[in-house]
């Protein structure tokens, strides 16, 4: 009698635990309505791999950004004769913030999408997908993930650099973001990945133009909630500020009332940064998976990897 074997599945996914169409996506290529929707619906799925990761990235920024902010506006604030060496000192904190701001954004964007992507692949296999296990699979990959962080860092930049093209620095940057998912989902070296999620995001003139025109979407929409959220918390965080100061913070000069206002400022406009970036790790996920279902018949090969493995199991 002859063995049904189940073929090795696609590359850097397991087969499917159950039918088609109760995996993580639908397996078909995916439309812009259920690649939106398949974003927000991931962070619901997967609270702990994205809402928690985001929050820790949000920490950790904080606890960085905040001791530059607060230099920034004690420079701000200062009455000094040397304002030739005052100004010299801001335009330097300001430089580190912002490198520190691009850096740290990168990292956010990196850590997200590889959990996200962990989860994803943990949910199709019916294996437990909790921040725990997640962060069990992704500790291994942290120094990988720490260098492809640098690398897109520099790529941003040299985006950033190109006269026009670098205004839409935000768009080209989230396509080089496949790259995360293939260096979690394939096991590539850095180089390969970003040569991989080129291919993956932009197979076709079509495909690419298609992948940007999504990523704007998705960036208005981070945007609006973005916004829903810092309004209110600025202004929470403006009348603590003012309730426990007495006056304007800017101008008081003391150095506590200063702390006080970077905290704030910090705050309201990070922590809103939680679910944005949870969110795009979401959307990277999706339109990872929506490309190579598009391109390489990844619908296929996974449905019939999940099939013939569940046979397999059952002789």
């Amino acid at each position: 009698m002859s063995t049904v074997t189940a073929p090795a599945p696609p590359v850097g996914l397991p087969p499917l635990s159950a039918g088609p169409g109760s995996g993580p996506v639908p397996l078909r290529p995916l439309s812009v309505g259920e690649i939106l929707d398949g974003g927000m619906d991931l962070l619901r799925r997967h609270p702990g791999p994205t809402l928690g990761v985001a929050a820790v990235m949000v920490c950790v920024q904080l606890l960085i950004s905040v001791p530059l902010w607060w230099v920034l506006t004690s420079l701000l604030s200062r009455d000094s004769s040397s304002a030739g060496t005052d100004l010299l000192l801001f335009f330097l904190t300001l430089t580190i913030f912002s490198v520190v701001a691009s850096l740290g954004s990168t990292v956010a964007a990196v850590m997200t999408s590889a959990s996200a992507a962990i989860a994803v692949a943990q949910e199709a296999a019916g294996a437990p997908s909790n921040l725990a296990s997640v962060w069990a699979r992704m500790r291994p990959r942290l120094g990988r993930l720490m260098l492809l962080a640098l690398a897109l860092t520099g790529v941003n930049t040299v985006i950033a650099a190109i006269p026009i093209v670098g205004y839409f620095v935000p768009l080209f940057g989230g396509l080089m973001r496949l790259s995360v998912l293939v260096m979690v989902f394939e096991g590539a070296s850095i180089g390969t990945a970003l040569k991989r999620g080129i291919q993956v995001g932009g197979g076709t003139g079509a495909s690419l133009f298609r992948q940007l025109g999504i990523r704007l979407l998705a960036g208005l929409v981070s945007g609006v909630v973005w916004l829903m959220l810092f309004l209110p918390l600025t202004i929470i965080t403006s009348l603590i500020v003012e309730a426990v100061v007495g006056d304007d913070a800017l101008a008081n000069g003391n150095h506590g009332a200063l702390l006080l206002l970077s905290i704030s400022v910090a705050v309201a406009y990070y922590l809103p940064l939680v679910v944005v970036w949870a969110f795009r790790s979401g959307i990277d996920t999706m339109l990872y998976l929506d490309g190579r279902m598009r391109t390489e018949a990844l619908d296929v090969e996974w449905g019939l990897a999940g099939r013939l493995a569940r046979k397999a199991s059952l002789r």
